[in-house]
């Protein structure tokens, strides 16, 4: 081929990457980091300084201040800011100390079930981000720990990382103290595993499974969110026994439009003198349409006429260039 032609795709492939790098890093700049598992270092290597210390106001809740190891404690972290970048992203890191280094709750043996945006399992991340929607408007971040199997006294640490319209990396420590009082089990506890079901779809019952042990029954408890009152119904013991107990399951029914709920199981046995009760944390379950399953033929098709198109256009530079430069070798002679 001739070499001003390839010059020329050259000069495009640079253009076209050049624009992928370059939005990647203004997109980076503006927008933060990811969801990610971070310590408390992190959080002070940009925002830092007494002059990026943001206005505004972090409350935080617990569920519960006293606990079994293993069960759940929700954290709830409302973040209201005065000032906020173009971008309205606010970031929170949820950590078990502030010491620099192994500052994930996982280091003092929490548990991350559930993350504010419905992270679970290895995909629970103790740094998350969420857009807020104005400036004085307060933006909720909720997760669901698994205690530690250790007894003993813990606290928890929140700081908030934002943005201002001059693109300052603002930050915000909460200064309160979030403490929890881990004690052993009782003999004769139940105990729950359940991996959080973040994600449901509309017209879809939601099914739940838990596998547990030392229970006579075993409820479901589902809510719209800001709602009072649970519906419930009792869990089905399947007969199927794995690893960490019997395996219960049960269904949300489903939900003609999209909306957010909430969901808990409970456990109970029956001793004679009294039941012995023990719950999960309150997980969040954002009901959505199914996603479309994509044409792939009408993609193929797509990417046919486009390569055709490109190619053609190749083939009609080259013949321009040709001709030029034909008309410029009859000119010299």
């Amino acid at each position: 081929m001739n070499t001003k032609v390839k010059r020329i795709g050259s000069i495009i492939a640079f253009l076209v990457l050049s624009g992928v790098l370059v939005a990647g890093f203004v997109n980076a700049y503006s927008g933060g980091w990811r969801d990610d598992d971070q310590d408390y270092n992190c959080g002070t290597s940009c925002h830092s300084g007494d002059a990026n210390q943001g206005a505004g106001e972090i409350q935080v809740e617990l569920d519960k201040t006293s606990v079994l190891s293993g069960q759940n404690v929700a954290v709830t972290v409302n973040v209201t800011l005065v000032q906020l970048g173009g971008d309205s992203i606010v970031g929170v890191f949820l950590l078990g100390s502030q010491a620099g280094s192994d500052d994930h709750p996982s280091s003092q043996g929490w548990t991350i079930s559930q993350d504010p945006n419905g992270g679970a399992g290895d995909d629970a991340n103790n740094y998350v981000q969420k857009d807020s929607p104005a400036s004085g408007e307060t933006v909720t971040f909720k997760w669901s720990l698994a205690a530690p199997a250790t007894p003993g006294t813990y606290v928890l640490h929140v700081r908030v990382h934002h943005g201002s319209i001059a693109r300052n990396p603002l930050w915000g420590d909460y200064s309160g103290t979030i403490s929890v009082e881990v004690s052993p089990l009782p003999p004769g506890l139940p105990t729950i595993e359940h991996s959080p079901v973040s994600t449901g779809y509309v017209e879809e019952p939601t099914v739940m499974q838990a596998s547990v042990v030392n229970a006579t029954k075993v409820f479901l408890h589902w809510r719209e969110v800001g709602e009072l009152q649970f519906d419930s119904i009792e869990m089905t013991n399947t007969s199927t026994e794995d690893e960490n107990g019997w395996v219960f399951e049960g269904s949300i029914p489903a939900q003609g439009t999209e909306v957010q709920l909430e969901y808990q199981i409970i456990a109970n046995r029956d001793t004679g003198n009294g039941p012995l009760v023990t719950d999960t944390a309150v997980f969040t379950l954002s009901i959505q349409k199914r996603p479309e399953v994509p044409n792939m033929t009408a993609w193929i098709i797509q990417i046919v006429i486009v390569t055709e198109a490109v190619v053609f256009a190749g083939i009609i530079g080259y013949k321009i260039t040709k001709s030029k430069e034909s008309k410029e070798e009859d000119h010299d002679v």
